[in-house]
């Protein structure tokens, strides 16, 4: 990204208000996350959209309030963020729209997998350091990634061959398993990671290398 592109993105970050969102896609995306983080430190989340070799789209949104991030806030945003494109994939399949469905819950799998990956490779490894809890509640949501990102799959499948009953009840599966494994991390992991951190910076420094994930 050239630096006149990355000013113009700055501007247009500045002139959004709280809670409303930038779209951007390029090849790669990590140095402009990076130059935010350094020069806009607080003030945006960042969520993934479309990932693969053709290119990338993320949607930054500037937060209601300049704060320290914490995992709490960041991943649980993200959770919510998840639910609401879950939910309405589920409105359009029950209303017999299944290839209108597809494009949204592709976005939904894309950001569900980045979030999963994420959490293993940057988050569940910095708990695990940090309170020596290596047999604890990682071991625990590492093992229901493997079924949701399995139940992914079974509504990818029935919304590829248009199955529509087949399709609800993948649907059904997957958000039962989300509700109850997101309010293990909501309540128990995230607030733990959070206490774990010695203070401010070092939770904030924690969100930074989970958003670069």
């Amino acid at each position: 990204m050239s630096d006149q592109t990355y000013d113009d993105t700055l501007r247009a970050f500045d002139a959004l208000q709280p809670g409303q969102v930038l779209a951007m896609s390029g090849d790669d995306l990590k140095p402009l996350l990076r130059r935010l983080q350094a020069e806009r430190p607080h003030a945006f989340d960042w969520s993934v959209l479309e990932a693969g070799p053709a290119g990338s789209r993320v949607e930054i949104r500037r937060r209601v309030t300049d704060a320290s991030g914490t995992v709490s806030e960041f991943l649980g945003d993200d959770h919510h963020r998840l639910d609401g494109i879950l939910a309405e994939v589920t409105r359009l399949v029950g209303e017999g729209a299944l290839s209108s469905a597809e494009q949204p819950f592709a976005e939904f799998a894309c950001g569900l997998n980045w979030h999963i990956d994420a959490e293993e490779t940057t988050l569940f490894p910095t708990f695990e350091q940090k309170t020596g809890m290596v047999q604890g509640p990682t071991t625990v949501m590492r093992r229901e990634h493997v079924m949701i990102r399995r139940q992914m799959n079974e509504v990818a499948g029935g919304l590829k061959a248009g199955d529509r009953a087949a399709t609800e009840q993948a649907i059904r599966v997957l958000t039962d398993l989300l509700a109850d494994h997101n309010i293990k991390e909501e309540r128990m992991l995230y607030p733990m990671a959070d206490r774990a951190m010695q203070d401010a910076r070092e939770r904030d420094d924690l969100v930074n290398r989970i958003q670069t994930t």
